[in-house]
């Protein structure tokens, strides 16, 4: 893997974790409009997901500060030897 395409992924990874703790927190304040039972729910996915929130933004640093040579070296499975198919 390229290291464009890790920053990419680590970036598309951040915008979803960001949608569903966004809608957590949308669903979990309007019980009303979406019941309670699914507002507790999302009330306690709040936490889960503000820490996948903190765990992204550690690994997309790491990701993007690491070289490109390490980042396909430690994606390229053994016994590849970086050949595409």
């Amino acid at each position: 893997m390229k290291k464009h395409e890790a920053v990419e992924q680590m970036d598309r990874m951040g915008e979803q974790i960001n949608g569903l703790h966004a809608s957590a927190w949308n669903t979990a304040l309007h019980p009303t409009e979406f019941g309670w039972a699914k507002s507790l729910f999302s009330a306690a996915t709040i936490p889960v997901l503000s820490f996948a929130s903190i765990g992204h933004m550690v690994g997309s640093a790491v990701v993007r500060q690491t070289s490109p040579e390490i980042i396909e070296k430690v994606t390229e499975f053994p016994g590849e030897g970086g050949k595409k198919p």
